[in-house]
């Protein structure tokens, strides 16, 4: 499993659970089996792009917040503020990391 899905079914749990929302409500709201969302939960299946749109739908985000490291409990998500802050705080991450590479 790569990194990358670690990070999406994380999300997907978190954002779940925070709305209170079951496996099974949440698959019927998108419109997939429980079994469906249960192997996608498990990392045996990845959504397509329909299926993911209806997830952020369903669970009232943005595509981009189901892979972040850190999930962004906001309740306006237009405003752009947190993705500033994401983009700064990986932007330091970033230069931390070359830092440490490359010797001056």
């Amino acid at each position: 499993m790569t990194r990358i899905q670690k990070l999406f079914i994380a999300n997907l749990r978190f954002y779940r659970s925070h709305k209170k929302i079951s496996q099974i409500a949440c698959s019927e709201q998108i419109g997939v089996s429980p079994n469906y969302l249960n192997a996608v939960e498990n990392g045996k299946n990845f959504p397509s792009v329909e299926v993911l749109q209806k997830i952020c739908n369903t669970l009232n985000i943005l595509p981009y917040q189901l892979f972040l490291e850190k999930p962004i409990l906001s309740q306006n998500y237009t405003d752009g503020n947190h993705l500033i802050q994401t983009l700064i705080d990986l932007k330091e991450k970033i230069c931390a990391t070359i830092d440490e590479k490359i010797p001056v």
